[in-house]
């Protein structure tokens, strides 16, 4: 729909995605009693599951996250200033079935791996919208659009273009 579509990395994506890791799992160690009042079943299980083996983080390691954290922010700014969007997969995979995030630790931890495409909009608080791409066993693919900090429009403009020539309707019934 008049867009040029060129295949490009943003730069630090995979630190991006260690450091998003650090970061949420420092916090985690400061916060999980709080959050485990407010979250279900569900979520306890996961958060367990995908830290039980994880080293643990302390102060020192969650600061130097946060350092690097602003060095990949300013290197995704001036990535954005030659590509206005970044249009990637909700997930490296298809979606799973029921449970599959919370019935084993290698179950939680390939869901964290698959929500790989998210993490760095996540860390670097840039605007992401997710839109229906098409369909793989009845659930929906996400297509994610990712922008520059403040570029919130632009992304939900292009969201709209995509879920307008995909022609899925939205909201879905997973049932179905």
């Amino acid at each position: 729909a008049g867009h040029d579509v060129v295949e490009a990395t943003p730069p630090d994506f995979e630190l991006a995605c260690e450091v998003w890791r650090t970061q949420l799992f420092g916090e985690l160690e400061l916060q999980r009693e709080l959050l485990e009042m407010v979250m279900g079943e569900g979520g306890r299980k996961f958060v367990e599951l995908t830290t039980m083996n994880y080293e643990k983080v302390d102060l020192a390691a969650w600061a130097n996250a946060q350092v690097q954290r602003n060095g990949i922010g300013r290197r995704w700014g001036q990535w954005f200033d030659s590509y206005q969007v970044l249009l990637s997969p909700t997930w490296t995979q298809p979606p799973f079935v029921y449970d599959f995030d919370i019935n084993s630790e290698a179950g939680a931890l390939a869901t964290v791996e698959l929500m790989r495409p998210v993490l760095p909009a996540n860390l670097l608080g840039l605007p992401a919208v997710v839109v229906p791409g098409g369909m793989a066993d009845s659930l929906p693919v996400g297509v994610q659009v990712t922008g520059a900090r403040y570029t919130d429009l632009r992304c939900l403009a292009l969201a709209e273009q995509i879920e307008s020539a995909c022609g899925l309707s939205t909201p879905i019934d997973p049932i179905d």
